[in-house]
C-alpha cells in the first residue's frame, strides 16, 4: 500500500484551475507540484486538505482527492452546515467563537490528519496567532486573532499539531514559501522545524512556540539529528530557529505536464513587432525603499523605452501619475505576448531580493530578460550560469538598460540577441531537467 499525503496552503483558498488563479502567474505552482508529485508517485494518494476552489482532485491527476468536493468525504458540507447550526457565519468571531470554530474543523478533519503519512504545506499569509491561545506577558487572557486567520489558518496549523504530536521527532510537513511577504511568524504551531522551509532565498529568522501544556523540556528537544535548538523562553513558549533554504521552487509551474507549463513555447524569431515590453504587477509601497518601488521602477527604467506593451494589475491613481493605462492580459496571451518583444525586465519583488518565475518564463519563450540591479540579490538564478549570460542580463542603471535594448534591436544586434536567448534556454533545460525543489521534496516525503 502506498502512501498518503496531505497537501494544502495555509492562509488561503488554493486555485484548482489555471482561470482560477491569479494573473501573472500568481498562485500556479500549488497545482503544478501535487499534480508533478501524483503523476510521479502514483501508488500514493494526495489529499487536499487545504481549503480550496472545488473541483475534483481527480481533475488534476487519479490518485488526487479533493475531500471538500467529494461526497465520500463532504468536508464542505460538514463545515457548511456546523457552522449555520452554531450559529458563527456572518458573524463577529469572539476568542469564544474561533474556539467553537475550531472544534468544528478539527471533528471534521482530525482523523484524515491522523492518517497521514507526511504532508505538504505552502505558506500563506497567517498571524502571530491564528487560533485563541495565551499570550505570552499574560497567560490567563488569549489572543484574538483576526477572523480570516481561524478560517484560513488555525484549523490547518492545528492539524498539523495534532498530527506531529504523534511522533514530533519523525513527523514534520514540507513547508514550501513563494512569497517574501510570507515567512513564518505563527506562535501556535507546536514543534520547532527540524528541516528548511524551501524558498526563492536564502535566511533565517527567530520563531516562537506555544506548548500547549507541554512539559517536555526543550533540551530533550536536542539531539545529534537535529539541526534545530530550541529554548524556553517562558512557561508554555520555546524559541527557536527557522532556516529558509533556496531550492530554486520558482521554476515549479513551468514544468510540462502542469497547467502553466504547458502554454510555454519557444520561439527565436527575431522579425518582432517590439523591441521591449513587460508584465509587472504593482505591488506594495509601503515599507518599500524608492529605488525598487515598482511605480518608480516603471518611471526611470521602464516607460522611457517607449515599451511595446506593460500588462499587470495597477491602481487607477499610478495609472493616471504614469500616463499609461496597464491592465492583465488572459493567461493564453501571456507567451504570445512575451513573443511579441525581443526583450523584457524584471524587477524585485515586494522590495525584496527573492528569485521569481519571470526571468525563466522569458527564457523558456525565447525572450531576453534583463535584471534589475536589486533583483535576485543572492543571484540564485544566474549563479550557475554561463559567465557571460549573467554578465549580459545584470544591468547597473537604466542607462545601461536602454543600450542594450538599443543594440539587440538592430541588425547589427541580432548575431548577440540569438546567442542570448539560445543560452537562456539552454540554462532553463539544465534547472528543469535537475529541479531541485522536487528533489529536496522527495527526499523528505520519501527518506
Amino acid at each position: 500500500m502506498g502512501k498518503i499525503i496531505g497537501y494544502g496552503k495555509l492562509g488561503r483558498s488554493m486555485p484548482l484551475t489555471l482561470d482560477k488563479c491569479g494573473n501573472l502567474g500568481g498562485d500556479v505552482e500549488m497545482v503544478a507540484v501535487v499534480k508533478e508529485l501524483a503523476l510521479r508517485h502514483p501508488e500514493d494518494i494526495f489529499i487536499l486538505i487545504g481549503r480550496n476552489s472545488g473541483e475534483p482532485g481527480s481533475t488534476i491527476a487519479p490518485n488526487v482527492i479533493n475531500p471538500w468536493s467529494d461526497s465520500s468525504y463532504g468536508w464542505k458540507a460538514m463545515l457548511d452546515e456546523e457552522v449555520a447550526r452554531q450559529n458563527l457565519k456572518g458573524v463577529v468571531l469572539t476568542a469564544d467563537r474561533q474556539l467553537k470554530l475550531a472544534k468544528i474543523f478539527d471533528s471534521i478533519m482530525g482523523t484524515t490528519f491522523d492518517s497521514l503519512d507526511g504532508f505538504v504545506m505552502w505558506v500563506g499569509q497567517h498571524g502571530t496567532s491564528n487560533q485563541p491561545i495565551p499570550k505570552v506577558d499574560d497567560n490567563t487572557k488569549l489572543t484574538k486573532p483576526q477572523d480570516w486567520c481561524a478560517w484560513y489558518s488555525g484549523w490547518m496549523l492545528a492539524g498539523i499539531n495534532r498530527w506531529r504530536d504523534g511522533d514530533p521527532w519523525n513527523r514534520e510537513e514540507v513547508n514550501l514559501n513563494a512569497d517574501a511577504r510570507n515567512r513564518h511568524k505563527m506562535r501556535d504551531l507546536k514543534w520547532p522545524l527540524r528541516h528548511p522551509i524551501l524558498t526563492q532565498y536564502e535566511f533565517h529568522h527567530p520563531l516562537k512556540h506555544h506548548r500547549y501544556g507541554d512539559t517536555l523540556p526543550p533540551q530533550l528537544w536536542h539531539g545529534s539529528a537535529w539541526h534545530n535548538y530550541a529554548k524556553q523562553i517562558g512557561p508554555e513558549t520555546w524559541y527557536s530557529t527557522v532556516q529558509n533554504s533556496y531550492a530554486r521552487l520558482e521554476i515549479n509551474g513551468l514544468y510540462p505536464g502542469t497547467p502553466f507549463g504547458d502554454l510555454i513555447s519557444f520561439n527565436d524569431d527575431f522579425g518582432r513587432p517590439g523591441n521591449f515590453g513587460l508584465f509587472v504587477n504593482e505591488a506594495r509601497a509601503i515599507g518599500v525603499r524608492p529605488a525598487v518601488a515598482r511605480y518608480n521602477v516603471l518611471r526611470e527604467y521602464v516607460l522611457p523605452l517607449n515599451p511595446h506593451f506593460v500588462h499587470g494589475t495597477w491602481s487607477k491613481e499610478s495609472q493616471a501619475k504614469l500616463g499609461r493605462e496597464i491592465f492583465p492580459v488572459a493567461w493564453e496571451n501571456y507567451y504570445p505576448k512575451l513573443h511579441s518583444v525581443l526583450c523584457t525586465f524584471t524587477t524585485p519583488s515586494s522590495g525584496s531580493g527573492w528569485a521569481t518565475a519571470k526571468p525563466w518564463e522569458a527564457f523558456a519563450a525565447g525572450t531576453v530578460c534583463f535584471f534589475h540591479p536589486e533583483y535576485d540579490t543572492q543571484d540564485n538564478i544566474l549563479g550557475d550560469a554561463v559567465s557571460e549570460l549573467r554578465q549580459w542580463l545584470r544591468v547597473r542603471n537604466s542607462d545601461e538598460l536602454r543600450a542594450r535594448v538599443q543594440h539587440l534591436s538592430t541588425q547589427s544586434g541580432y548575431t548577440d540577441w540569438h546567442w542570448l536567448v539560445h543560452a537562456q534556454r539552454a540554462h532553463f533545460e539544465t534547472a528543469l531537467a535537475e529541479r531541485d525543489y522536487m528533489t529536496a521534496i522527495e527526499r523528505r516525503l520519501y527518506p
